[in-house]
């Protein structure tokens, strides 16, 4: 698809100012005006590899689009997801910080580089074992859970299993970490190689589906 927006510095600002206020509404909204500004929603579902009733619903939703269609439009429109430690924890100064919380920031940041390189590697099952992984590492999931949108029980569950839960539910997850999304830009001479990582994720989708009923 040719699209002389792709991957823009407008486009880029536009969506990480809405992925910065962790609202689903807004952030939607965002990736519905970066679809217009492509040029055609119908090229933006084909080269995604979904049909245009999908991607006019997927962002209406009240959980959201599922992950791996977040994931395919965004690259689709020239950009990644990563994870960030949130801005207003980011911003606050370290020397203000007592030695623990410190520890506990550089867990933060060490967990928010380990969910972008699985979000590189375009593998959901990769991902989904990231989110397993970190539940796992909570102290008291029971609590961790009450920070989310969901129950113990459905956060054990959530991630072992496809489809994963819906982008609501990862907004959530991820703010009670202390983090939040953001996108990258993708360079123009790599759109035929994440054209391959979308591939990937449409096939690792199914790979996760084959395996969903492992015990977590």
């Amino acid at each position: 698809m040719a699209n002389p927006g792709f991957g823009s510095k407008d486009v880029e600002k536009l969506l990480n100012a809405a992925f910065e206020t962790n609202d689903l509404q807004r952030i939607c909204r965002a990736v519905g005006a970066a679809v217009l500004r492509s040029g055609s929603i119908i090229e933006v579902a084909r080269a995604a590899e979904l049909d245009r009733v999908t991607l006019y619903r997927a962002f209406r939703l009240a959980k959201g689009p599922a992950l791996d269609n977040m994931i395919k439009v965004l690259r689709v429109l020239g950009f990644r997801l990563v994870v960030e430690v949130r801005c207003e924890v980011a911003n606050s100064h370290e020397r203000d910080v007592p030695i623990e919380g410190r520890s506990s920031a550089r867990k933060r940041a060490a967990t928010a580089r380990r969910f972008t390189a699985a979000f590189k590697t375009g593998e959901m099952e990769a991902l989904a074992k990231v989110f397993r992984e970190t539940v796992q590492a909570q102290e008291n999931v029971a609590e961790f859970a009450c920070k989310t949108i969901t129950t113990r029980e459905t956060l054990y569950r959530a991630f072992n299993q496809y489809p994963m839960p819906r982008f609501r539910t990862l907004l959530s997850f991820l703010s009670a970490l202390d983090l939040q999304f953001a996108v990258r830009r993708l360079a123009r001479s790599r759109r035929q190689n994440e054209a391959h990582v979308a591939t990937k994720t449409h096939k690792s989708t199914v790979h996760l589906n084959v395996h969903a009923q492992r015990n977590f």
